[in-house]
């Protein structure tokens, strides 16, 4: 009888260690997998500066499909929402807009009030270039609102700002070109 608790503890005890590693190796896969999404986003913002945008969004679609493999919801939806500017970049506003209206509707779902924001800021220069100024100011006053009332102001967040006005820049210098 003894023998037999005892050799189940050592069972038991070795099947948490292996669960515990198990844990601990997908933990350091997640990782991994996001550290690989971010250096492709950091690419593909390199072939926006090149004006390669197919390339870029060759690059995207694999930081996302990362992303969304690993659960990593926030950054997926941040990162859904560069390709919708990169998009707006190849004159595709209707897949820009699926993009941003994918990563509203995400940021709603996690009540992520910055990311919010961001996606409002780019739909509202989206109806802006297309001369439809009235729902240009209303989701230029939602993104306002959201970031004026965000907690999450960190410096990720800023980071993620700092990307995307990089890129809303090069749409608008684009577009006066256009002109």
């Amino acid at each position: 009888g003894l023998r037999f608790i005892l050799l189940n503890r050592k069972k038991v005890t070795f099947r948490k260690m292996l669960w515990s590693e198990y844990n601990m190796m997908n933990a350091v896969d997640k990782y991994s997998t996001d550290i690989i999404a971010d250096n492709e986003m950091i690419i593909a913002v390199d072939d926006v500066v090149k004006k390669d945008y197919d390339s870029a969004v060759v690059r995207i679609k694999k930081a996302l499909a990362r992303l969304k493999s690993t659960g990593h919801v926030e950054k997926y939806a941040e990162y859904l929402n560069i390709l919708g500017l990169v998009y707006e970049l190849e004159n595709d506003e209707s897949k820009a807009f699926e993009c941003y209206l994918e990563s509203l509707a995400t940021a709603e779902i996690i009540r992520s009030r910055d990311l919010k924001a961001m996606v409002y800021s780019n739909i509202s220069s989206s109806y802006s270039k297309m001369g439809r100024d009235k729902e240009a100011q209303r989701y230029f006053n939602d993104a306002r609102d959201e970031y004026d009332s965000s907690s999450e102001k960190s410096e990720e967040c800023h980071k993620s700002w700092v990307m995307f006005d990089y890129i809303n820049h090069a749409i608008n210098d684009r577009y006066v070109a256009l002109s």
